[in-house]
Parts: C-alpha cells; sequence; structure tokens
C-alpha cells in the first residue's frame, strides 16, 4: 500500500525562539585593520539591537575595543541611500537600518603610515581609514562626518560646532572700546565680557588637525581678528587644550576646546588668519594617529 505520509519535523528550538519577535537582519561588517587593508565580515543582528550591542559584538570579533569604534550604516536596497551615524543608544529599527546595509567601522587612533612624497598632490590613500575611502566611496566616517564649506571645497571636514551662542546675556553696558593690542596685554585680568565661538569644523590632515572659524558662520569674530598681525588673536597651547581668543573693541570671541582627544605638541602647533575669510588653527599630533573625534566626552 501507499506508505502513510510522514509527520512534519518539529522545528528546532532555535527557529522558533528567531520567530517569536526575532527578524533577523544580514549586516556586511566592514573594519580597517591596518596596512591599507579592510576586514569584512557578515554579522547577524535584531532590528531592536543598539550600536553598543554592535559595537560589543565586533570587538569579541575583531578584539578592538568597542570605545574605540565608530559605526556608520548604509542600506543597500535603494538608489541614493544616504550613510548614517549609529550611536551607542540607537536601534537599527529607529535608524531604518533594513537587512543588507553596510557597517563600516571607524576605529579611534589606528596608526596611519607614512604619507607619499608628494602628499600634496597625491590622489592615492595613505592610511587604512583613507584606503577604505578611496575603495568603498561614501562606505566611510569621512563622508558620514564631512560638511560642504563653499569657500574650502578641498578640504575635508569632519566636524561642526554647532550654532552660534553668546557665553552670557547681560543688559549692563559694555566698557569702552580699548585697542586689541592693550586688551591682548591685559588677557583674562582686563575682565573684558567674553563671547563664545562655537560653530567650526575641523579635519584630520595625516601629521596634523586642522580646526577651521569661517566667516559665513562666526562673522563677527573673523571681522575683529582682522589679518591677525596687531595682536587681535592669541592662542594658549597645552598637550589636550587650547584656548583661542579674539579681541573685538568691546569683547573678546573665545573658542576653547578641553579633553582633545590625543596629545597634539604646543610648541609646533599655529595659527593662521586668511583676512575676511577664516582663522585656521593647524594642531601638530604628537603621534600619527587618525583621528575620528576631536574631543573627548565630558567624564
Amino acid at each position: 500500500g501507499v506508505p502513510a505520509p510522514r509527520p512534519a519535523a518539529a522545528a528546532a528550538p532555535e527557529a522558533m525562539v528567531a520567530h517569536a519577535g526575532f527578524e533577523e537582519m544580514s549586516l556586511l561588517v566592514v573594519v580597517p585593520k591596518g596596512g591599507g587593508e579592510c576586514r569584512e565580515f557578515e554579522l547577524t543582528a535584531d532590528p531592536k539591537d543598539t550600536g553598543e550591542k554592535i559595537k560589543k559584538r565586533i570587538e569579541q570579533i575583531c578584539g578592538i575595543p568597542s570605545d574605540d569604534l565608530e559605526l556608520f550604516a548604509k542600506n543597500t536596497d535603494a538608489e541614493g541611500e544616504k550613510q548614517k551615524w549609529l550611536t551607542e543608544d540607537a536601534t537599527l529599527q529607529s535608524n531604518e537600518i533594513r537587512d543588507g546595509a553596510i557597517i563600516t567601522v571607524g576605529v579611534h587612533g589606528m596608526l596611519g603610515q607614512a604619507p607619499p612624497a608628494d602628499d600634496e598632490e597625491a590622489e592615492a590613500p595613505s592610511d587604512a581609514v583613507q584606503t577604505s575611502i578611496y575603495a568603498k566611496g561614501d562606505a566611510s566616517y569621512y563622508h558620514a562626518h564631512r560638511r560642504k564649506v563653499d569657500e574650502l571645497p578641498e578640504e575635508h571636514r569632519i566636524a561642526t560646532g554647532g550654532a552660534p551662542q553668546k557665553l552670557a546675556e547681560s543688559d549692563a553696558p559694555l566698557p569702552e572700546p580699548i585697542a586689541p593690542a592693550k586688551a591682548a596685554q591685559q588677557g583674562e585680568a582686563g575682565g573684558r565680557p567674553e563671547r563664545r565661538i562655537v560653530s567650526y569644523s575641523w579635519g584630520d590632515e595625516k601629521e596634523a588637525i586642522k580646526i577651521y572659524i569661517s566667516a559665513e558662520s562666526e562673522a563677527d569674530a573673523i571681522s575683529a581678528a582682522r589679518d591677525g598681525k596687531a595682536g587681535e588673536v592669541e592662542v594658549q597651547w597645552q598637550p589636550r587644550y587650547l584656548k583661542l581668543r579674539v579681541h573685538d573693541e568691546k569683547i573678546d570671541w573665545v573658542l576653547e576646546l578641553e579633553r582633545i582627544y590625543y596629545d597634539i605638541i604646543p610648541e609646533e602647533c599655529k595659527w593662521r588668519v586668511s583676512p575676511g575669510k577664516r582663522i585656521t588653527l593647524t594642531l601638530r599630533k604628537k603621534e600619527n594617529f587618525t583621528w575620528l573625534k576631536l574631543l573627548k566626552p565630558d567624564a
């Protein structure tokens, strides 16, 4: 006779768990490993997984401390998708990251190679992260952070400070104007009102970090700086700290950066004023690490 149909096999426990509120996603993870090479591997995840959880899993696989990782995700199932910065508390779902997305990993402190002799003109990348950018286009952290500035199209923009804000508000009249050079001599002891410079951008340029304050976002400070040759500008440099002070007639414009991520060499740092355009601060790195962040978070 015809054999009786075999009973359907019971679903494996893992399969039942997978379908009980767990929608599995497959992600392609790209991690720079030095020497101009990248490691790629697939990672399965739950849409409710946070950036912190993904970092921990990458740490287990690659042995890189999760605190040193930054994650950037890009969907691949539609044209024109933009890369998104995946913060530690955000979930894949909240960022609308879908199955098949590419997760590009930036690593703080990755030691770069020596730049080519003609690095001013070279188009070839010279470190692992730049190689990732060069090979994978916008699947890189530079594109996630970069801000286009019309005046400076040739410079890689990585982060911006934010909208201009006043450090203090007061109805009291401002003191009488004093010459910038005199203000420089008086320094903080002069008790002049300060206004904070908070809109800036910065870029990693191999052996140095450059910070730009532009007229587009900080017009008053750039105007006050003039050409910087008559004491209008002064900068205090320390290994992980800087304070820029621009002396205006009645106030000082101040950019103070504490907790700089890595050590700089104060005696090799410098500043330059491009009249009417920008102030450029050049921070000489103590070690040739790739910087993904300018400042350490508050303790």
